[in-house]
């Protein structure tokens, strides 16, 4: 029904890592146009949207219009984490009831996971107005938040006089990280914004650097900040994090 190949294996490894820090569980759907997931944390803080069009692999065949993949995220991760590095990646799905990868390099490894037998939940894109929107260097903006998690639960992201500033701050001190225009790759602002996230899921979306050098983030005041990933071959993973109900 369907055969997909990665030039390299990694890729698929990591992008299963990064899913992972959301959601243990996924159902990706394929379809003659590419691969995609949409799936959200079980607090229905954060969710996460792949999309892998059929350029996106070094092959890419499908019998039907749309075959469904439900697995577990975690076991397939916990399994498959030796066999990053120099291989290629034939991932097959038959009538049996199983996801077969085939890993050829040293050696030619195959390992077949069961499908879930429960198909995901059907959730919407989201139609969000966004007033400002940031490119900035991947690891720049994870050491930002880094250093506010060890002040707050949260991190305060605020837009204005074309200055992007996180900051946070509890009993034990306050931490504040500011980048002016020229910092920044790309600045766009309408309006200024002004609105809090979870330093715990910051911390599980930014830092992807394996993914891409650069990280997109797109807020606006009390709206859900959505958090982009360009990837090669026109690939894209995107991250939604719910907003904290006061800002401060």
């Amino acid at each position: 029904m369907l055969t997909i190949e990665f030039e390299d294996a990694k890729s698929w490894i990591e992008l299963l890592e990064a899913i992972r820090d959301i959601v243990e569980e996924a159902f990706f759907v394929a379809t003659p146009e590419g691969l995609s997931l949409r799936a959200m944390d079980s607090a229905r803080v954060a969710m996460v949207d792949l999309k892998l069009p059929s350029v996106y692999f070094s092959n890419y065949n499908i019998e039907k219009e749309e075959v469904k993949i439900g697995f577990s995220i975690s076991s397939m991760v916990k399994i498959l984490k030796g066999m990053r590095k120099g291989y290629k990646l034939t991932l097959e799905l038959g009538e049996e009831n199983l996801i077969k990868l085939r890993f050829i390099g040293k050696g030619y490894h195959t390992f077949e996971f069961p499908l879930l037998d429960i198909e995901g939940e059907n959730i919407p894109s989201l139609k969000l107005k966004f007033d400002a929107k940031i490119k900035i260097e991947t690891k720049v903006l994870m050491d930002a938040v880094e250093n506010i998690e060890k002040f707050s639960d949260y991190a305060t992201f605020k837009v204005e006089s074309e200055k992007f500033m996180i900051y946070g701050k509890s009993e034990k001190g306050r931490a504040t990280s500011e980048f002016s225009k020229e910092d920044l790759i790309e600045l766009q602002f309408e309006n200024e914004a002004i609105s809090s996230y979870s330093t715990e899921y910051l911390l599980n979306i930014l830092g992807k650097d394996n993914l891409s050098e650069i990280t997109v983030i797109e807020f606006a005041t009390k709206v859900p900040l959505k958090v982009t990933y360009n990837l090669e071959n026109e690939g894209e993973l995107v991250y939604y994090l719910a907003p904290r109900t006061e800002t401060e």
